[in-house]
């Protein structure tokens, strides 16, 4: 399995640069993989980051020698990966709460770095090792993309079409007027023509 999150990872990675180049398709492969990393971290962290193999996650002699804390943890870590990477999909592809399901995943990532950095500490477990760069390449890209501002990024994706840009950036201004989003969903269907 570490093969293949490796290989999503990087199709993701490679699709998401290409996006930003506007190159078409890059999106839909960006989505894809993306989600498919969540699935992975969301419902097979447990067995993921404890080694167990995807066979072996419904015979009970594969969690000898693996604490119920180190489940939880990895339950946990899974989580905030799986929040963190579909807060990076929502950003990239600007869709409504992005800020916040990246900054929710963020936070988690924050919690289970600090419980990590303690467990460590007393025991050196190569258990944590692997959280940790997991947590190190989604926190960066995380941050980095939190910190830029919605407008900077939707003038950046979208460079080709300054009018949706403009609409986008007045429907924020007043985000109650519905004059100006229904304007903006205008000039979002003229980009697809």
């Amino acid at each position: 399995m570490k093969k293949a999150e490796l290989v999503i990872l990087t199709l993701s990675l490679i699709a998401l640069g290409l996006n930003l180049l506007l190159v078409p398709g890059s999106g839909v492969v960006a989505v894809v993989g993306i989600s498919v990393l969540s699935v992975i971290y969301f419902y097979l962290g447990f067995a993921f980051f404890n080694n167990i193999r995807l066979r072996s996650i419904f015979k009970k002699e594969s969690y000898k020698g693996v604490s119920t804390l180190r489940i939880v943890g990895a339950l946990g870590a899974g989580f905030a990966l799986s929040l963190t990477a579909i807060g990076i999909l929502f950003k990239f592809q600007s869709w409504p709460g992005a800020e916040f399901t990246l900054g929710a995943g963020l936070a988690g990532l924050f919690i289970v770095t600090v419980i990590g950095l303690i467990k460590y500490a007393k025991n050196k477990s190569a258990f944590y090792t692997k959280i940790f760069k997991r947590v190190a390449i989604f926190g960066v890209l995380g941050i980095l993309l939190l910190a830029i501002p919605a407008a900077s990024w939707v003038s950046l994706k979208y460079r080709n079409h300054p009018d949706y840009v403009e609409a986008y950036k007045k429907s924020m201004a007043d985000p109650e007027n519905e004059e100006l989003r229904n304007n903006l969903e205008a000039e979002r269907q003229k980009m697809k023509q």
